[in-house]
């Protein structure tokens, strides 16, 4: 191979594809193209379904597993199989394996190539949509063509969309008919709900504040970390709270109490109850009707509280 044949292959100017990567790696390596074909496929590294992600990504293939199949098993001297990691990764800004997601995958064997979601029509993007997924680029695309509007569609009791009922709403709403709170899914009557949205999504309620949320365990009124907390501590809590025994808008019955909450999954209640007998009594004569402290909530009725206050949930605390 003459020297101007191989300064062409290697060319950075050359179109970004599967290729012009492999065929410039194996330029560099002093490899048949086809060689660097099947040492790839050794790795599980193949063009279908993301083989530019799979390059483009260190934590996907590490140069530690190109090493070993070139210059390993290949006896290729490691400064060239350095350099032609230059080549196999592709420009600084290629596409990264955020988007080698199961549904990706799907759509690129699909479509033949990789598909820019933009241009993929809703019925399509609804078959994969995941709305527990705010961050997945299929529910940003989404969020970007219907905003707060209501489109989705859970099939009865569950939250699984309903794709038919989905996508034939999004075609009336197409075609000028005027948005809906309701619609038939399998002959029941259900709601329609925004993207990203989740019928009766259950979530955690603060042990110390009635009606406010727990995210990712951690209060969004003090902060508090609950964690480490059993249920029935936080139940115990929440009665202290009821019963006036504790100001949850005070810092030091927080602390004290809260202190003595995370010692619960070792200990059961013990330090609870030794230092809060009558609402130890309370807590059992409650646990003996089944009427316990549920402290569960939908995220409906968390928005609901926030919208109506000013502050968030409407807590005045004292530090």
């Amino acid at each position: 191979m003459s020297n101007t044949q191989e300064q062409t292959n290697l060319n950075p100017s050359t179109p970004d594809t599967w290729y012009s990567r492999t065929d410039a790696a194996a330029v560099m390596l002093g490899i048949s193209h086809e060689e660097i074909l099947c040492a790839l496929q050794e790795l599980g590294v193949t063009e279908q379904p993301a083989g530019i992600e799979m390059l483009s990504d260190e934590e996907v293939v590490p140069f530690g597993d190109l090493r070993h199949i070139f210059c390993d098993d290949r006896k290729i001297p490691i400064a060239k199989a350095r350099m032609a990691m230059k080549y196999l990764r592709g420009p600084k800004d290629s596409a990264k394996t955020d988007t080698i997601t199961p549904e990706m995958v799907k759509m690129k064997e699909k479509y033949g190539i990789k598909p820019r979601l933009e241009n993929i029509s809703s019925d399509s993007l609804l078959e994969d949509y995941n709305p527990n997924r705010s961050d997945h680029p299929i529910t940003i695309i989404l969020k970007q063509r219907f905003g707060d509007t209501p489109v989705i569609v859970f099939k009865p009791d569950s939250t699984e969309i309903d794709v038919e009922a989905t996508a034939n709403y999004i075609a009336d709403l197409d075609q000028g008919f005027p948005e809906e709170e309701t619609i038939e899914s399998q002959g029941e009557l259900v709601r329609i709900y925004k993207i990203g949205e989740i019928p009766n999504e259950v979530i955690k309620e603060d042990p110390l504040f009635v009606g406010s949320p727990l995210k990712r365990e951690r209060s969004i009124v003090n902060r508090v970390n609950w964690s480490n907390v059993s249920n029935e501590a936080r139940q115990f809590v929440r009665i202290a709270v009821e019963i006036g025994e504790i100001d949850p808008n005070v810092r030091v019955d927080v602390r004290d109490i809260v202190n003595m909450a995370n010692d619960s999954l070792e200990s059961g209640l013990t330090s609870l109850k030794q230092d809060f007998p009558e609402v130890y009594l309370e807590y059992k004569e409650r646990k003996k009707l089944n009427n316990l402290p549920n402290l569960t909530m939908t995220m409906k009725e968390a928005e609901i509280r926030k919208d109506a206050h000013n502050d968030p949930f409407g807590i005045n605390r004292k530090y």
